[in-house]
């Protein structure tokens, strides 16, 4: 199931060869990408970028962690980096291992949330939306965790190389994420961090959420003690301003940020509304909202209305009842 087109992306190099790259890891060298040349890895830092000395080609210099030969570069956040990885059971299998940067791997802060997030992907990731995971721990000098590596497309990509979204895949996509936001709920957890980076449409068309940083426990939610606050300010739901307690209706709300995103191409709120927001002024952001959602048939305003409102008892209060009435709608 494809829910739309992708543009056409850059031919990409060849396929690794999982067991080739394993085989020379282990004898101290790496095929180069371009000319299969081995390189030694005697003298190179491991995790950056190096020109091959015949062809001048440029490539990446492994590392072993664990079980699992990180090989390729996929990304960064606040906590660390992400690499394509081998290894494991199966060679050919892809993996994504996070590591702490350099800074955060002494900080037991860090440590602790990159093994809690382990601990929590492999507690609730055994569903079709959801990223899972496979390992984690302390080898090699570093602290990695690892998950699937899930191929497909950013939502924030694929909404930049669009300006938007259309309406019926917007809708589907939202239906995904509920019901991977209730597989969370049903394991005892609020996932707290929905946005369009966390989400990935994968070859089969299935929305899928990524990086459970600050996914928590529910009565954790409910009951918030941290002054710190967490998540991007375009998404994150007015309870956790305020300083209240967060539950699925929370959830929703961000839900209902991203999805008016991937409609329009634009944040409900704009910069400086943001501002206003994190200062807390939640009360005074009272933005009409028939002029937000003007553009979008009626049926659909009601149900973008409801999951938006300010006031969480005003929203639905199930992923159920979003997920009924998107499926109306539809």
């Amino acid at each position: 199931m494809r829910l739309f087109k992708r543009k056409k992306k850059p031919a990409r190099t060849k396929k690794r060869n999982h067991t080739e790259l394993l085989e020379a890891y282990e004898a101290g060298c790496f095929p180069c990408q371009s000319c299969s040349q081995h390189v030694p890895l005697q003298d190179l830092t491991a995790l950056q970028m190096v020109a091959c000395t015949k062809c001048k080609g440029i490539n990446f210099v492994p590392l072993k962690i664990g079980a699992f030969l990180l090989y390729e570069p996929l990304g960064g956040g606040g906590m660390g980096s992400v690499y394509k990885a081998c290894g494991g059971e199966d060679p050919e299998e892809v993996y994504a291992v996070k590591v702490l940067g350099r800074e955060e791997k002494t900080h037991p802060v860090h440590i602790q949330a990159l093994l809690n997030e382990a601990k929590t992907a492999r507690i609730i990731g055994d569903h079709r939306c959801l990223i899972k995971g496979i390992a984690s721990g302390y080898e090699n000098g570093e602290y990695y965790s690892t998950m699937e590596c899930v191929e497909g497309d950013r939502l924030d990509q694929l909404i930049d190389l669009n300006r938007k979204l259309p309406e019926q895949d917007v809708l589907q996509i939202g239906l995904h994420i509920l019901a991977a936001e209730q597989h969370i709920f049903n394991c005892g957890f609020l996932y707290r961090d929905l946005k369009p980076e966390n989400i990935i449409i994968n070859n089969e068309g299935y929305a899928v959420l990524i990086d459970y940083g600050l996914c928590i426990p529910r009565e954790d939610a409910l009951d918030p003690g941290d002054e710190y606050v967490s998540g991007s300010p375009y998404y994150l739901p007015p309870e956790r301003l305020l300083g209240i307690g967060e539950d699925a209706c929370s959830e929703i709300y961000s839900l209902g940020m991203v999805m008016y995103y991937a409609l329009s191409g634009k944040t409900y709120y704009d910069a400086n509304e943001v501002e206003a927001l994190a200062k807390r002024h939640v009360s005074k952001v009272r933005l009409a909202m028939s002029s937000k959602l003007r553009g979008f048939r009626p049926e659909l305003q009601e149900v973008m209305s409801r999951m938006i409102q300010q006031e969480h008892t005003a929203r639905f209060q199930s992923f159920v009842e979003a997920a009924t009435a998107i499926k109306a709608i539809i």
